[in-house]
C-alpha cells in the first residue's frame, strides 16, 4: 500500500474515531469460563518507573508466591543493571558505562550485551528511528520534564534550540557501542556519548522474565509491565485468551479504553504521547523522540503492536510511532507483527491479524491488509 492510500484511510477513518472509541466499553464480558486452576494476581513497584501486575493460574498460594518471588526478582535485576540515573554499590550498570564514556572500556553482565546488541540491530532495521545512542539529545527533553512537572524556581522553560539539540548528536552512533563478548565489556568510544536505553529496556526486560517463568515451570499467566504485557500460554478457564485492554490516548491518561484484545498468548506493548509529557506555551512535547528531528515525533497518538517477543514489540511500538506510515507498515509486515495506529487527528487503522484479535475493529470494516 502507498504512503498515500495509507493516510488517507487514516483521514477517512478520524470522524469515526471518537464514536469507536466510545462503544467498546459496551461490549459484555466473554461467558463460558470452565473451572480449573485457581487465578492470582499481585503488584510490585520498584522496577521500571511503573506498576507492575503478575497474574498467573497456580495449583495452590504456595506456588504463585514462587512464581512471583522469580518475576519480581528478574525484573529487579534486571532494572538495576539497565538503569541510567542511578548506581547500586559496585554492580556496573549503563549508568557505569555512560560515567565511563570514552575513558575505559567497563565489564557488564550478559544481559547488557544481549540488551545492547539487540538495540544496534534494532537501529538498523528501523532507519535509525530507535536508537540507545541518542541519549545526550533524550537526556535534554528529560531534564525539561522534570522541570516543568516539579517546578524551574521562578524561571521559563525554553524549548530547545535545533543548534542545541544538533550540538548534543553529534556522538549518537550506534557504532561508537563496542560490545566485546570475549572480555565481557561494553565501551563507548567518545566522551560525552550517554545511552538511553528507554525504546527496549522495559519489553527486554519482559521477555527475560517470561522465558525464566516458562522455565520454572509456568503454563499460564500474565506479566502487566506499565502497559508492555505478555502472555504466557492461554488461561486454564476455558477462555482460550486473555482480554488485554488498550487504554484511549488521552493526555494525563485515564482509566478508558480504546479497544480489547483477545490475546492467547505473545506480547501487545503500546507507546503513547498522553502520559509522559510537558506543556510550554499551549503546546504539549511528549517523551518519544525522532532521531531525524531530535524533536517529539508528530504523526501519532498512540501505536499498539502484538508480536510473539515482548523486547521485538516494544522496539517496534516506538519505531511506528516515530517512522512515515509506509515504512512502519513494511516494517510492522517485515517483522511478522500486527499493529494498530492512532494517529494525531485521531484516526484509527490496523492491520488485519490485529483487527481479528480486536473488539475494536469488528466495528470497522477499515484495516491495512
Amino acid at each position: 500500500m502507498s504512503r498515500g492510500a495509507f493516510l488517507s484511510i487514516l483521514a477517512a477513518l478520524a470522524a469515526a474515531a471518537a464514536a469507536l472509541i466510545a462503544a467498546v466499553a459496551f461490549f459484555p464480558p466473554r461467558g463460558g469460563e470452565d473451572e480449573g486452576p485457581p487465578k492470582f494476581s499481585s503488584e510490585f513497584y520498584d522496577t521500571f518507573d511503573t506498576q507492575v501486575t503478575f497474574t498467573a493460574f497456580a495449583p495452590d498460594e504456595e506456588s504463585f508466591a514462587r512464581y512471583f518471588k522469580i518475576a519480581h526478582d528478574e525484573m529487579r535485576r534486571l532494572h538495576r543493571l539497565f538503569d541510567i540515573y542511578n548506581l547500586y554499590g559496585g554492580e556496573a550498570n549503563i549508568m557505569t558505562i555512560n560515567e565511563r564514556a570514552g575513558k575505559s572500556p567497563v565489564k557488564v553482565d550478559p544481559a547488557i550485551m544481549d540488551l545492547l546488541d539487540a538495540a544496534k540491530s534494532a537501529c538498523r532495521e528501523t532507519g535509525g528511528a530507535v536508537n540507545v545512542a541518542l541519549g545526550p539529545v533524550l537526556a535534554i527533553w528529560h531534564d525539561l520534564r522534570t522541570a516543568a512537572r516539579e517546578g524551574s524556581g521562578g524561571r521559563k522553560i525554553s524549548i530547545p534550540s535545533r543548534s542545541e539539540l544538533a550540538a548534543a548528536a553529534v556522538y549518537t552512533s550506534v557504532d561508537d557501542i563496542e560490545v566485546d563478548r570475549d572480555a565481557s565489556t561494553v565501551f563507548l568510544r567518545h566522551e560525552g556519548m550517554r545511552l538511553d536505553v528507554g525504546a527496549i529496556a522495559k519489553g527486554f526486560a519482559v521477555q527475560r522474565t517470561v522465558e525464566l517463568l516458562r522455565a520454572s515451570g509456568l503454563e499460564s499467566g500474565l506479566l502487566n509491565a506499565g502497559g508492555n504485557v505478555a502472555a504466557i500460554g492461554a488461561p486454564l478457564d476455558g477462555r482460550g485468551a486473555w482480554n488485554i485492554g488498550v487504554s484511549a490516548p488521552v493526555e494525563g491518561g485515564t482509566s478508558d479504553l480504546l479497544d480489547v484484545l483477545r490475546v492467547p498468548r505473545g506480547s501487545v506493548v503500546t507507546s503513547g504521547n498522553y502520559q509522559r509529557y510537558f506543556t510550554h506555551d499551549g503546546r504539549a512535547y511528549h517523551h518519544i523522540i525522532d532521531p531525524s528531528t531530535l524533536y517529539p515525533a508528530e504523526n501519532m497518538r498512540a501505536v499498539t503492536v502484538l508480536h510473539p517477543d515482548s523486547t521485538t514489540a516494544d522496539i517496534l511500538s516506538t519505531a511506528a510511532f516515530i517512522m512515515p506510515p509506509d515504512a512502519a507498515l513494511a516494517l510492522i509486515e517485515a517483522k511478522g507483527a500486527e499493529a494498530m495506529w492512532v494517529t494525531s487527528i485521531g484516526g484509527v487503522v490496523m492491520t488485519d491479524g490485529y483487527r481479528k484479535l480486536s473488539r475494536l475493529g469488528g466495528q470497522s470494516s477499515q484495516d491495512l491488509k
